[in-house]
């Protein structure tokens, strides 16, 4: 690998060598992103899902968001606020 971060593109080689260091990094910053917020598919049931709706409709900006809906009414129903 001859091309260096920071460095500019100037061949076909390096070009290569960068789309490869760039598929890498983007790897790895991946890997990290979901060490830190693990992700958990969820389904709701109808009436779940209606009720998380109607709670996002009435919350404005990142609050109205399904994972906070969620957040705030698993935490309520634990008694942690």
């Amino acid at each position: 690998m001859t091309w260096q971060p920071g460095r500019p593109v100037l061949s076909a080689s390096d070009r290569a060598d960068w789309q490869a260091w760039r598929k890498a990094r983007k790897l790895e910053q991946q890997r990290k992103r979901r060490q830190r917020c693990p992700r958990i598919d969820y389904y709701p049931s109808k009436e779940t899902q209606t009720i998380i709706e109607a709670v996002a409709r009435t919350r404005r900006g990142e609050a109205s968001t399904w994972s906070a809906v969620i957040d705030s009414l698993v935490l309520g129903a634990s008694g942690i606020k």
